[in-house]
């Protein structure tokens, strides 16, 4: 029944209305009838029927005068005017101002019915193109958006790569400034603070490309305590100073799964937001976070389910949100922001992130006043990972290879050498990878790992990777971008590469990366049998004659020693005399290639020390003669002790 069009009828003449009402009572109509112009009009504004059969000439108020007074905005009914006079004017007059056809009196009950028909389908066929032409623009709409989204996504690749070498050097030149640092220095603590925002910079271009790429984030049970504290830390020096912070975080843990990068960019936001609405004369930012439980009716006014959630709430005493716009401001480049200070795009961000965790975010506001936005996140028992140590240089392990660094960005090339020999290795460092490889073609034996950028000019990371792969396939190679799409783990290693890091890299991931790297090479001595050496045999280096360095096993392929000194011999080509427990020299002349060097009380997996406080230098031979080789294969039949593992 209640999909019946509905029809008012006006006319001063009662006997009018009934005999038309009459007609129309035989089809499927729902029909009204009214005597008074100013009541149809009162009818049309409540009840917005389909259509009215007005008459023109009628004592309140005439037919035009009420076409006139109708809310186009809030009525869209359709419009037959009836008129007595034989002119055309009245027809022509009613169906400018906005009638849809018009009756001559008297008229027959068909012709009637035929115009009434005819006006209802001429209506909803207009009603249905609106609709068509609504779903138009909103594909239009979200086509212009997929279109931003995707220029986002390349502008952000474009500059991934300059901001990650930016990033780089401050990180880098904070590490090395930090590691000189005495800990009760002051300024001890603003390096951390700067590495840890670098670091918290780093994730959120991250965020960004995975947004541009529509990538899954990397959400985890999470301690929003810490997060949001760790966040207020960082806000504080970015906030003016007549604006001041309470803080109220509960110390119940609220775990919830979600992304730390996106948790930090909620609070930026919002608290970027408060900062403004304060302008200029400051105010008070409130950060609560407590955990609340929600029955039915307080989950639905939120729309979320009953439960258990964390509730973090950010307010501010600024000019506070109309409330003619409050149910706007979640709209993406929605802004009452003047042009240059705002896209639209923070609250909208918030929003989706806040959704995506099954969460909710509602606004409360009172203009002149304040603003609170409460978010709601759905709380767990989880077992939170321990966050890594953002620097921690004793715990670093270096070595004595020979390095060789290309990078285009000069102080980057420079800050990675700093950082590499403070870790004992020899450096090698150049801007210009055409210039690298001529020096790499004149003696590629002398390095033992190159470390390269991706994007360079002339020659590219990969290229320089194949050049230098085509005369010494075995060198170890790591690549270093600060975005590329080209680029996997994948087919980093196809091409040869052993490892692929992302800029900004941070001093222990780079001593990690060149470690894990190294190592294999420095494990090849062991795919041939290693013997244990007795107790009293020594090894002599060249570089230093007058000591004398226990031997801890030996192979046909190396052998590796122990010592006592405070640090290794720093070069890592050597020559070796070995000798025997009677001390006699058994063989001598052994050139060598140190492949790992792990220092004292410490140990890696596969390489044990023998005692605490000794030190440990394992060598692979290079180039032996016969007379050598046999020598070697003697003294282990006379004098190892077992095979090894």
């Amino acid at each position: 029944m209640e999909d019946r069009p509905r029809i008012l009828i006006c006319d001063d003449e009662p006997l009018m209305t009934a005999s038309t009402k009459a007609v129309l009572d035989h089809g499927n109509y729902q029909v009204k009838i009214t005597n008074s112009s100013r009541h149809a009009l009162t009818l049309i504004h409540a009840e917005s029927p389909d259509l009215v059969i007005l008459d023109v000439m009628m004592p309140e108020m005439t037919g035009f005068e009420l076409l006139d007074a109708v809310d186009r905005e809030c009525c869209d009914a359709a419009f037959i005017i009836v008129t007595g006079e034989a002119s055309v004017d009245s027809a022509i007059k009613a169906i400018r101002k906005g009638a849809s056809d018009y009756l001559r009196k008297p008229f027959e009950p068909d012709e009637l019915i035929i115009r009434v028909e005819n006006v209802l389908r001429q209506r909803q066929m207009k009603k249905e193109n609106v609709c068509v032409l609504a779903e138009k623009r909103q594909l239009e709409n979200q086509l212009r958006q997929s279109q931003k989204m995707e220029a986002i996504g390349t502008l952000a690749g474009g500059i991934a790569h300059d901001f990650n070498n930016v990033l780089s050097i401050i990180l880098g030149n904070a590490e090395l400034a930090l590691a000189d640092m005495p800990s009760e220095n002051p300024a001890h603590l603003n390096l951390e603070r700067i590495l840890t925002a670098s670091l918290r910079a780093r994730e959120m271009i991250q965020q960004l490309l995975s947004f541009s790429r529509k990538e899954e984030s990397g959400c985890k049970p999470l301690r929003l305590n810490g997060v949001i504290t760790d966040s207020l830390k960082l806000m504080r020096a970015s906030l003016p100073t007549n604006i001041s912070i309470e803080r109220d975080i509960c110390t119940t843990e609220c775990i919830s799964i979600a992304d730390a990068t996106q948790i930090h960019q909620i609070m930026l936001n919002l608290c970027t937001n408060a900062a403004h609405a304060m302008e200029p004369g400051g105010g008070v930012l409130t950060i609560r976070l407590d955990p609340v439980t929600l029955d039915s009716a307080a989950a639905a006014d939120s729309g979320l389910s009953p439960g258990r959630y964390a509730r973090l709430v950010v307010a501010d005493t600024g000019h506070g949100i109309e409330k003619d716009i409050i149910d706007r401001i979640f709209d993406p480049y929605f802004t009452t922001k003047e042009t240059g200070k705002g896209t639209g795009m923070g609250l909208s961000v918030v929003h989706g992130i806040i959704k995506g965790y099954g969460g909710a975010i509602r606004a409360f506001s009172r203009p002149g006043r304040f603003t609170e936005f409460h978010l709601y996140l759905p709380k767990m028992d989880a077992i939170v990972e321990a966050e890594p140590a953002i620097f921690n240089q004793p715990k670093m392990t270096g070595g004595h290879e020979h390095i060789l660094i290309v990078d285009d960005e000069e102080m980057l090339v420079d800050m990675m050498r700093q950082v590499l020999e403070q870790l004992g290795y020899k450096v090698s460092a150049y801007s210009d990878s055409a210039e690298a490889l001529r020096e790499f073609l004149g003696c590629p034996r002398l390095y033992d790992l190159l470390i390269t950028d991706m994007t360079m000019p002339g020659m590219t990371g990969t290229g320089l990777a194949k050049a230098v792969k085509a005369v010494r396939n075995n060198l170890p190679i790591i690549l270093c971008t600060g975005y590329n799409e080209q680029i996997s783990q994948e087919n980093a290693q196809s091409l040869g590469i052993q490892s692929l890091i992302m800029k900004p890299v941070g001093m222990q991931q780079l001593a990690e990366t060149i470690r894990s790297v190294l190592m294999p090479v420095s494990a090849e001595r062991r795919k041939t049998p290693r013997f244990g050496a007795p107790a009293g045999t020594f090894v002599i280096s060249r570089t230093y004659p007058y000591e004398r360095f226990s031997l801890v096993d030996i192979g046909v392929s190396g052998l590796a020693y122990r010592h006592e000194m405070e640090s290794v011999p720093g070069h890592p080509s050597d020559q070796l005399a070995i000798m025997t427990p009677d001390g006699e020299i058994f063989v001598n002349g052994i050139r060598c290639k140190n492949v790992v060097d792990i220092p004292a009380d410490s140990s890696i997996p596969g390489f044990p020390l023998p005692e605490a406080g000794q030190a440990r230098r394992g060598v692979r031979f290079e180039g032996l003669t016969t007379l050598q080789t046999e020598l070697i294969d003697q003294f282990i039949r006379n004098y190892a002790t077992q095979r090894l593992p």
